[in-house]
This record gives C-alpha cells, structure tokens and sequence, in this order.
C-alpha cells in the first residue's frame, strides 16, 4: 500500500487500562464515524492494517480496543501515532461540501481582491469550523459561515469584505 494514498482520520492519544485499549481524536464527522473505516497505522516504515473490535464514547474521549492488542505494553507502542485511511475509502460529498484537506493550503483573500493569508489549518470551535489563515509568521481567524465566505474548489477562497 503506497502512503502517498492515505489520510489522517485520528490520533492515538494514549493508553487506557491495562487490557490493550486505548484513547483516540478522531477527526471524522461525526466522530463516531471512524469505526466505519478501514483503518491503519504506519509503524516501522510500513503500513499495518487494524481492526477497532470494540468502540467506546466516553464524556470527555473516545477509547477503542484493537484486534491482539491485549496487554497496556501493546498499547504503549503505539501512543502518538496517527491513524489512516486510505483516499479511496472517503465517501463523496455533495455539491458545496469540502474535506478540511481541500482547503488547506488555499489563498484567501476578500471580494476586493485584499490577500488574507493561506489557509493553514482548520478547526471546529463547536458551532462552525474556522480557518487558520498564515501570513508571512501571523495568523488570522475566519469562521467558515457559508453566507460570507466563498470557495472555488482547488483555487482560493473569497471572504466578503464586510465579514472581516
């Protein structure tokens, strides 16, 4: 399997218990959704595929128990690692609807032509995602509001001048 198709689903936080499982970030959507995949890590400079044999929504994380993970010294190797799927595995999205990875790396600028930033990174602060814009070593932040901002898909993406 060539690395070159996967994509970060989640991230192994840490370790839960002594019996193998252990805590995830899930950045699917909703989050749950990550249990649905087939999913893999990449260890020792190859790619291992695992199964999530049991799933469970804790208040504050998410924790999982992987198939021959048994033991907490099983866990511990894998702590800090991200877990993947691979491209192909993505459902395809409706017309207006974009993957965070698709807007990485867009130039934003606003409807009178003023360059903002690129788009850095992308988080959910709970009631919309917000783009992280790097210009030059400052960042700036814009709610993805559908009503103010605009995006021509693998170009760049146009904030009206108003909203700033």
């Amino acid at each position: 399997m060539d690395t070159h198709n996967l994509i970060v689903i989640g991230k192994i936080i840490n370790t839960h218990g002594i019996k193998g499982w252990v805590s995830i970030e899930s950045y699917s959507y909703p989050k749950e959704n990550i249990k649905n995949y087939n999913t893999v890590l990449y260890l020792n400079e190859s790619v291992k595929k695992f199964e999530i044999i049991n799933f469970k929504m804790m208040p504050k994380k998410i924790i999982i128990n992987i198939k021959n993970f048994e033991s907490i010294s099983q866990a511990e190797k894998i702590v800090g690692q991200d877990i993947y799927i691979e491209k192909c595995d993505i459902p395809i999205l409706n017309n207006n609807e974009y993957y965070w990875k698709d807007l990485e790396g867009l130039d934003v600028i606003t409807s009178k032509n003023r360059y903002l930033g690129k788009v850095d990174f992308i988080f959910n602060n709970g009631a919309n995602d917000v783009l992280v814009l790097k210009d030059n070593e400052s960042h700036n932040y814009i709610a993805l509001v559908k009503e103010y901002v605009n995006i021509i898909p693998n170009e760049k993406i146009i904030v009206k001048d108003e909203y700033i």
